[in-house]
């Protein structure tokens, strides 16, 4: 029995109230009791539908794309949202978090050269007034 990602109890939490429990198993390819399981644990209903959908009822289209969020690359720091910014293999909010944390540290790199540069100062003063030589 596989586990479920982060992103496929998303798409049961989203698809559960569009999808009876058969169509959410041939969406997922799971067995019913699955579904049924999980749907338990994330606190989600299952309860009968009454528009009387069918799976055949949805497009190729819809059920393609169920798929493609599950199989989605998930971040690997968060590890809940699908990948967005290819160049970093991060998701949208991570990328602009890992971002701002380089530069801080950036900032903070150059908030102590310029402490070291102004004691370097200091001690140049010191030694020129105490006639030392440099």
């Amino acid at each position: 029995m596989r586990s479920w990602t982060h992103a496929e109890e998303e798409a049961l939490r989203y698809l559960a109230a569009r999808l009876s429990g058969p169509e959410l198993a041939a969406a997922f390819c799971r067995t019913h009791q699955a579904i049924r399981h999980k749907a338990a644990q994330l606190g989600v209903s299952l309860g009968r539908k009454t528009s009387g959908t069918d799976l055949a009822q949805h497009s190729e289209a819809t059920l393609r794309r169920v798929l493609e969020i599950i199989a989605a690359d998930l971040c690997p720091y968060c590890g809940k949202r699908a990948i967005g910014v290819k160049r970093t293999g991060l998701c949208g909010p991570c990328h602009y978090e890992k971002l701002r944390e380089v530069h801080e540290e950036e900032v903070a790199m150059m908030d102590a050269q310029r402490g070291l540069w102004a004691a370097r100062s200091r001690l140049y003063r010191r030694r020129s007034t105490a006639g030392e030589p440099q």
